[in-house]
């Protein structure tokens, strides 16, 4: 078959194992109830993914980030014999190779989760949150090697072909590796050799227990883009020592230590460029002879195959894209392109891991990813139903298309002329292109599904009842808050909205009263084509700091930026004619402006779904009419009022 992705599709045997092309499933989650999420892993096997990896899962239950029951341990638990083998049962049945990924976090444990246990690490010494960090002695460095070996083993003896050994990210191994956080004087630290030692006694110990047959894939950062972390030569130079002993080198970037790496971690929408740590697997390609992997936001089956082509690497690791469409290679395989859901690289499916997070894990993309168990009690339709949607915005388009693939006739009603809703807003954002670019497949797509879209057409009760449906599906929106300050002219007032599809109504110096994300996206907008802004913010921080893997680079980006300034703990209480009246701690002050832009939230619309209510049977409000969050709860809603639909 000719795919059009020669590179990608041809498989790469590996030691005595044969991959079945040139797409590795990346370590994404760690999991503790791995029964209740294993179909999770299982859709990328039936995908057609090559590998796939179960993540972060620790090798020992002394030293957890996290506390066990929230993050899978290899400890030796036999309980969790029959879990592991039917994983590996799983991914074999779809012609993927399982693997595991190996890790110890080392100082960065947090005591309050792991009962009490203080963190160890290659010093000593006192966290920036007050948390004592013990130095490891030789007891302790050999215990966490051993536990390295065991948990190795263990996962052999439960099938699974290969390990992926974490050394990359400011984990144990690459703590001791760094001379960043390693400044011992004994054997242990000093020198590139001594400072390697761990890491090479590290994959001694599971050669040693598991023979020459078990796989050996090592994750590094390539550069750890910190003063004083790794960077790609020295980290050459360490592979080079090391590559007999391994099969495969996989090649991130960045370091927990520092926060604004996480931008290279987990490469984020307008911050980082997919493919953005390409360039250190090819400097690694240039000086190895094992197998090569590049990761950092690879998200089309053109991308992929163009860095193969081009030698930059031998295998492209995915994470983020598996999890929005786990179907990725398959599609691609076939011939699928357009049918391939596109990652926006929003990093929502990550949210759930940060500190403070308070999100469900899930893709903003695709609402069906991780939620197996619950789709399985879903029952068919007992028949074809009738189903008015109203709202063509990403809640609205997908319970349109869920409805109609479950058998029902839908008819969608959009009041502007074009679908989209609010992420038509992006079309003038170059800088958000990837919401662009799914904006466009889910617009297809109900074009493609959806037999009666009716544009231009605002769905009076009286248009609706007309169609005698047996649904009403309302996915209405919501409108940008207009506060009631002294001085604002309702009728006038500019908000985040008008940014992007009005700008011309506003001129050279703004004021931005709301610093959470659409504020700030706001602001560096407009600060990118020239304009001075300042932000005023009621609370202490910008954004929003539960959401740090997409809000470190956005504060960063804002810090960054001379024409942007902003005003924390700071209350507008005026709009004067040439600005606002603003107050903090007691003291009131004038700022100037030309434009006032108000980004203080959105409110539901809550009269036009009121309207629709009774004009069927069975009704359900999806998306921002109900409670404006993102588009991982539109989508999410409306797939699942459509598949309510009995």
């Amino acid at each position: 078959m000719n795919t059009g992705y020669p590179h990608l599709f041809s498989p790469i045997r590996i030691g005595n194992v044969t991959f079945r092309n040139r797409i590795f499933a990346t370590p994404t989650t760690s999991l503790s109830d791995l029964q209740s999420q294993i179909a999770f892993f299982e859709n990328k096997a039936r995908g057609g993914a090559a590998q796939v990896c179960l993540g972060e899962t620790a090798v020992s239950s002394k030293y957890l980030l996290e506390p066990k029951g929230t993050t899978f341990v290899l400890d030796g638990d036999e309980r969790d014999m029959g879990l592991l083998t039917e994983f590996v049962t799983s991914m074999n049945a779809y012609g993927a190779v399982p693997s595991v990924q190996l890790n110890h976090h080392g100082q960065q444990v947090r005591p309050d989760r792991n009962d009490g246990r203080s963190p160890v690490g290659p010093m000593g010494y006192v966290r920036e949150d007050g948390v004592k960090v013990v130095a490891m002695d030789e007891d302790m460095i050999e215990e966490a090697i051993e536990a390295y070996g065991n948990a190795a083993f263990f996962a052999k003896r439960a099938g699974f072909e290969m390990c992926l050994v974490h050394g990359a990210h400011g984990w144990i191994i690459a703590q001791f590796l760094s001379r960043f956080n390693n400044k011992r004087t004994d054997r242990w630290g000093g020198s590139l050799e001594n400072r390697a030692r761990f890491g090479m006694e590290v994959i001694n110990r599971i050669r040693q227990k598991c023979g020459r047959d078990f796989l050996i894939e090592y994750r590094i950062s390539g550069d750890e883009l910190i003063e004083g972390g790794m960077e790609i030569e020295e980290v050459i130079d360490f592979v080079q020592m090391i590559e007999d002993g391994i099969d495969i080198i996989h090649v991130s970037a960045g370091i927990h230590d520092n926060l604004f790496t996480i931008k290279r971690m987990f490469p984020v929408i307008s911050f980082t460029k997919p493919g953005c740590n390409v360039y250190l697997a090819e400097a690694m390609k240039r000086r190895v002879k094992i197998p090569v992997v590049t990761v950092g936001g690879i998200n089309t089956p053109e991308h992929a195959e163009q860095i193969l082509a081009e030698g930059k690497a031998d295998i492209i690791g995915m994470g983020r894209e598996l999890i929005c469409d786990p179907d990725f290679p398959n599609k691609a395989r076939k011939g699928l392109r357009d049918e391939i859901i596109p990652c926006m690289r929003c990093n929502s499916c990550i949210a759930p891991i940060a500190p403070g997070g308070n999100f469900s894990f899930g893709c903003s993309a695709n609402p069906r990813i991780a939620r197996d168990r619950m789709l399985q009690r879903v029952q068919a339709p007992n028949s074809s139903k009738k189903v008015v949607v109203v709202g063509g915005g990403p809640g609205g388009m997908t319970a349109a298309i869920t409805a109609v693939e479950r058998g029902h006739h839908v008819t969608l009603f959009e009041k502007s002329g074009a679908l989209g809703g609010l992420l038509k807003t992006m079309d003038r954002e170059p800088a958000k292109w990837e919401v662009r670019r799914y904006k466009d497949f889910l617009v297809s797509k109900t074009c493609k599904t959806v037999g009666d879209i009716r544009l231009n057409t605002e769905a009076t009760p009286e248009i609706v009842e007309a169609l005698n449906p047996d649904v009403v599906i309302a996915a209405v929106g919501s409108d940008a808050i207009v506060p009631d300050f002294p001085g604002v002219d309702r009728e006038k007032a500019l908000t985040f909205v008008d940014v992007y599809s009005n700008i011309e109504k506003i001129g050279q110096n703004v004021v931005i009263v709301g610093g959470a994300l659409l504020g700030c996206e706001a602001a560096l907008f407009l600060a990118q084509r020239g304009k001075s802004v300042t932000i005023v913010e009621m609370r202490d921080k910008l954004g929003d700091p539960t959401y740090p893997h997409y809000n470190v680079p956005l504060v960063e980006a804002i810090d960054n930026n001379p024409n942007i300034s902003y005003r924390l703990k700071t209350r507008c209480i005026e709009v004067l004619p040439n600005g606002i009246r603003v107050e903090k701690e007691g003291v009131e002050e004038a700022i100037a402006a030309d434009s006032v832009v108000f980004s203080v939230g959105q409110t539901p619309v809550l009269d036009a779904v009121e309207k629709l209510r009774r004009c069927a049977a069975e009704f359900y409000s999806v998306g921002d009419c109900v409670k404006p969050q993102r588009i991982m709860e539109a989508t999410r809603t409306g797939f699942f009022s459509a598949m309510n639909i009995r």
